[in-house]
């Protein structure tokens, strides 16, 4: 999904690309939720979705500007740092205490941010600064989708995702919008396809099973992304782009497999699936 957009940003600004995105992605769901009848789709969570919509829109938007300016390995595992923040916002949100060895991850996991971003050198880009801020939303949107978990099973949650993200992504293009060629609208096309079937696996999985037996795996689209940017794009990240994506790796992990996590993440208590 990340390549077809960093292909398409080429023609086409990233928020035309989000709506296309939201839009096709909403197309590829909507036959299957409606297969299910009227009372699949009824829903007592109406703000959790439109908030978690926006939140997922301001993530889409965030991740797509930085996959366009800066390498597609760095862009994604900026946005899949996501862990570190909701070790943040569990304090907040959640109102709980870190134990140290969740501070120590969180140290770690920061440092590595840092060092992706670069700050105060000539290396430093605005597109690894708004790639960090996709994944503050992500946090929140993955918060969310934990709360609506007893209630609303994957397709119902990904399908009310669709609906308000179309919605949403809209508003922008009165002002921003660019009419994309055939080459965009394919791209798009088959990137939604792929970001859907990757959003129902991962909200199933992390509706159903233990973070950490499904955090680790995430990370193999860091490798992916850096080995596709390396092959197409000729994209070589130098020695603060390693360490730092180690670091952030390591502190994520350690976030996610810690014995004593926050409620989106949490291990000991299994969440009973909704009826569908």
């Amino acid at each position: 999904m990340a390549a077809l957009v960093k292909f398409a940003s080429s023609e086409t600004n990233s928020q035309v690309l989000v709506f296309l995105r939201a839009a096709f992605g909403l197309a590829a769901v909507a036959p299957f939720a409606f297969s299910r009848g009227t009372r699949f789709l009824r829903t007592g969570r109406w703000r959790l979705h439109a908030t978690r919509a926006v939140f997922s829109i301001g993530a889409l938007s965030c991740f797509y500007f930085a996959v366009s300016r800066i390498g597609l390995g760095e862009a994604i595992l900026l946005n899949a740092s996501s862990p570190l923040f909701i070790g943040v916002l569990a304090i907040f949100m959640l109102g709980e205490s870190l134990e140290r060895r969740a501070l120590l991850a969180l140290l770690l996991g920061f440092c590595g941010v840092v060092l992706l971003l670069k700050p105060g050198t000539s290396l430093f880009q605005i597109g690894a600064v708004v790639g960090a801020a996709s994944a503050v939303c992500v946090a929140f949107a993955k918060i969310l989708i934990r709360q609506m978990a007893d209630t609303e099973p994957v397709l119902r949650t990904v399908f009310y995702f669709g609906v308000f993200s179309t919605a949403f992504s809209a508003i922008p293009l009165f002002w921003l919008w660019q009419t994309p060629t055939p080459f965009t609208i394919a791209c798009m096309a088959l990137a939604a396809t792929f970001a859907t079937a990757g959003q129902m696996a991962l909200t199933q999985a992390f509706t159903h099973n233990r973070a950490a037996s499904v955090a680790p795996f995430s990370y193999a689209t860091v490798m992916l992304g850096g080995a596709v940017g390396w092959f197409v794009w000729d994209e070589r990240p130098d020695i603060m782009s390693l360490a730092g994506a180690g670091l952030v790796i390591c502190g994520c992990l350690a976030m996610v497999l810690r014995p004593k996590q926050p409620d989106p993440w949490r291990d000991g208590r299994p969440v009973t699936p909704a009826r569908q």
